[in-house]
């Protein structure tokens, strides 16, 4: 498969043309597979997280979902699936916005429901303001509300939820809506929640 020239120009060949097609449709298959959104305040400053990856412990049925500000690389979220842990600095050294959810979405049963999920571990980190972050355990009803939890808690298959979330902290509103629909990873974390 090579290019023709004509004149100083190249011109890709119809296989190479179909290939780079075949790529461009096969990634934004695999993003719209996952569809996440976490949109609110954290401690008064607005946010907006779209991009997520998601670990989940087979064992204790645990889900950890990361929910960031950027795109996150193909190796982070592959070492993010393993440990259950991501930075709160990007590659550069730089500040995220971004929050980690750690979860039993069926309260150690293999089938997810709302009313399983009796809290989460939650970790927050706002890049404009990082003295606004938290790390801290939520409880429903008090802090939020799940309105929705499906899918098939097992390698590989999926989970979809949707939570309201509603708190302060030290006198500051943390407030958002989080909604996710996202497949479950092929290999069991390391770490999570113990589910019972």
């Amino acid at each position: 498969m090579e290019a023709r020239r004509e004149g100083t120009v190249m011109i890709p060949t119809l296989a190479q043309a179909l290939l780079v097609l075949l790529t461009v449709i096969a990634a934004a298959t695999a993003q719209a597979q996952d569809k996440c959104s976490a949109r609110g305040v954290m401690g008064g400053e607005k946010f907006v997280l779209e991009y997520c990856v998601m670990a989940f412990e087979e064992d204790f049925k645990s889900v950890t979902l990361w929910l960031n500000e950027k795109p996150i690389s193909a190796k982070e979220a592959q070492a993010f699936q393993v440990s259950a842990y991501a930075r709160d600095t990007d590659d550069q050294g730089g500040p995220r916005t971004m929050m980690l959810l750690a979860f039993c979405p069926g309260g150690g049963n293999p089938v997810p429901s709302a009313a399983a999920v009796k809290s989460i571990d939650m970790g927050l980190n706002h890049a404009k303001s990082p003295l606004i972050g938290r790390q801290t355990v939520i409880r429903a009803p008090e802090n939020f509300r799940v309105e929705r939890m499906t899918g098939d808690l097992r390698l590989g298959g999926t989970l979809a939820g949707k939570a309201v979330v509603t708190m302060i902290s030290d006198g500051l509103p943390y407030s958002w809506e989080v909604d996710f629909q996202a497949q479950l990873p092929k290999q069991s974390a390391a770490s999570g929640l113990t589910c019972r």
